[in-house]
């Protein structure tokens, strides 16, 4: 949910033709080349990895209620305290499956489901995460299921990205739709413990393209950020606008301390999905190829932030 428009775009950059991939036939280096890769293979930047069209489909498809989720189970919104229980179990199960430490952090009307991928030099840890939840009535295909299954994809592509000095979180919230409740309690939880954290990313709303130029939007950015995703989108071939866009799960961060920046599609640039909270948020409506994209933009960013080249 993104219940507020602030402004609207400030700065542009066009990009370059996309170079080639450059990785091999797994589109990453395996999760043991997190440690001790040779240069050779830190060189290497991530490509289109080959699974990531079908994971991002098949993620899609069992949490906007058109595949099971569980064995005989099929769920029609994300709103219900039970169907939120389904899908963070279906979340732990991906992430579990990735060789991720993974826990529940409950705080009473609901969970955020929380995993580790540690890094060689661990402290300070970068945040990446999206809301699982959606309105009553609404499959939330495009909110916010597409930014669900770009942090799964950026989830398996960061564990095989080489060369990654800092740990990533993968955080996964809980009730963003009835006021960021699930990413404000970790962000306090965070802020607690004095965890140091470089940067939070989060994704809301990064399926709908509907004009085809491949732009994203980068919302609230530090100066820092928003160059880490000028440059990823020019080594993608992609445009990103900056705005200050907030009422999403970043702002959960930024209000305590945390440097902290949303990727959307073009949400005060009006190319935003007109089926927002509406039951035809469906899957259908959606850029596939977009959405990959973005799993893409935000794991190249968040790699090369976390000390792979």
């Amino acid at each position: 949910m993104k219940a507020a428009l602030v402004a609207g775009a400030l700065a542009l950059v066009g990009c370059a033709a996309e170079p080639p991939d450059g990785d091999g036939p797994d589109g990453g280096g395996g999760a043991d080349a997190a440690v001790g890769p040779d240069a050779a293979t830190c060189a290497a930047p991530i490509a289109a990895p080959p699974w990531l069209d079908a994971e991002l489909a098949a993620t899609m498809a069992a949490l906007t209620g058109t595949a099971d989720i569980a064995p005989g189970v099929r769920i029609v919104d994300r709103s219900t305290s039970t169907a939120r229980a389904t899908v963070r179990t279906y979340l732990r199960d991906r992430l579990v499956a990735l060789g991720l430490t993974v826990r529940l952090d409950d705080y009473g009307t609901g969970a955020n489901v929380i995993a580790e991928l540690p890094g060689t030099a661990g402290e300070p840890w970068i945040v990446v995460g999206a809301h699982f939840d959606s309105v009553r009535g609404s499959p939330g295909a495009d909110d916010n299921a597409s930014g669900t299954a770009a942090t799964l994809a950026i989830a398996r592509m960061l564990r095989d990205t080489p060369c990654r000095t800092h740990g990533v979180y993968i955080a996964l919230f809980d009730q963003e739709e009835v006021g960021l409740i699930g990413s404000s309690y970790y962000a306090a939880e965070l802020a607690r413990a004095a965890t140091p954290i470089l940067a939070a990313h989060t994704l809301d709303m990064v399926g709908y393209d509907g004009d085809g130029d491949r732009r994203f939007e980068v919302e609230s950015p530090t100066p820092a950020l928003w160059a880490d995703y000028q440059a990823a989108a020019t080594t993608l071939g992609l445009s990103v606008s900056e705005t200050v866009t907030m009422s999403t799960d970043h702002q959960a961060f930024r209000d305590r301390g945390f440097a902290a920046v949303g990727l959307s599609e073009e949400w005060a640039g009006g190319d935003t999905s007109p089926h927002y909270h509406a039951a035809t948020d469906t899957v259908s409506t959606l850029a596939m190829p977009y959405l990959a994209l973005a799993a893409r933009l935000s794991a190249l960013t968040i790699a090369r932030e976390a000390g792979a080249p």
